[in-house]
């Protein structure tokens, strides 16, 4: 009886702060690129880029605590017993489509899936777009958040697809050997052979129309692999900014009730955009890794 006279007063408070006039939002500024905060010599630290520190330095401490705090036998309700059945329920999901490669390759694949989903869920924390400092530029003065969603920054999201087709790569290399990861970009063998014959007065001119059509081929694997860092980064952020964009826009219009729902539907895009592309990133490296047969 108690609770529902909570929640009763909470929703009541709600609406009357929303017809309030002086509590509800008076002005909408969305800004596509991240606003700088202060710079240390030439480094321009923006908002995103101390949000990234700050999730950085959370992950830190918690590893340190978990690992300190690591028994042979963990309770069932404590922070290893959770940890351990994320860790080994997420290796089983990839291993399911990805076969065994994905073991080797998981503990990118996992850093990829912590730091995405903190990253995104650390975005919905009060303070984020609230907390801020003013900067004033003659007569006019522009509010600047200190902190913003770190992957709502499109500097964020390149930077990490940039890294998950790094890590494919030398993924590839270290499972295939440099020559023959590589032979999969440039394919000259038809060629070799080609000039070959030339010596021996029996050629083939199929060969060389086979050269030409490895070598557009490599090409095409090249770009291929180029695009992968836009997809990644269009993909992560276009959902996690325009979810920041509706957050604020319900807020504008009808603060403290409307913009509940939408949280949690936040919450869920942001692990499924993590698992995407956390999902994405190793199927790319078994890929590399594996044979062209």
């Amino acid at each position: 009886m108690i609770k529902r006279v909570l929640i009763g007063l909470a929703i009541v408070a709600a609406i009357g702060a929303n017809l309030y006039a002086p509590l509800r939002l008076s002005e909408l500024h969305i800004v596509i690129s991240a606003e700088p905060i202060f710079s240390i010599g030439p480094l321009v630290v923006t908002n995103s880029i101390l949000a990234t520190w700050v999730v950085m330095a959370l992950l830190v401490i918690a590893c340190l605590i978990v690992r300190r705090n690591m028994v042979a036998v963990p309770r069932a309700r404590s922070v290893q017993n959770i940890v351990q059945m994320l860790y080994e329920g997420l290796l089983s999901y990839l291993e399911g489509f990805a076969g065994p490669l994905a073991r080797k390759y998981y503990g990118i694949a996992l850093s990829f899936f912590i730091s995405i989903l903190v990253l995104n869920l650390f975005s919905l924390f009060p303070g984020f777009g609230s907390l801020g400092i003013w900067h004033t530029a003659g007569e006019t003065k522009e509010f600047v958040p200190l902190l913003r969603g770190a992957t709502a920054d499109l500097n964020t999201t390149v930077a990490l697809a940039i890294l998950s087709v790094l890590s494919a790569q030398v993924f590839g290399i270290r499972m295939q050997g440099a020559l023959t990861y590589l032979s999969r970009f440039i394919r000259i063998g038809a060629f070799v052979q080609f000039f070959k014959q030339l010596g021996t007065g029996k050629v083939q001119i199929g060969l060389l129309f086979t050269g030409i059509l490895d070598a557009f081929v490599g090409l095409l694997e090249i770009f291929e692999e180029l695009t992968k860092v836009v997809s990644f980064s269009f993909r992560l952020f276009g959902n996690m900014f325009g979810g920041e964009v509706l957050l604020l826009v319900m807020a504008f219009i009808l603060p403290y009730v409307v913009s509940l729902p939408f949280i949690g539907l936040e919450i869920m895009s942001g692990f499924v955009q993590s698992i995407i592309f956390t999902i994405l990133s190793t199927a790319f490296a078994v890929r590399a890794a594996s044979g062209h047969g």
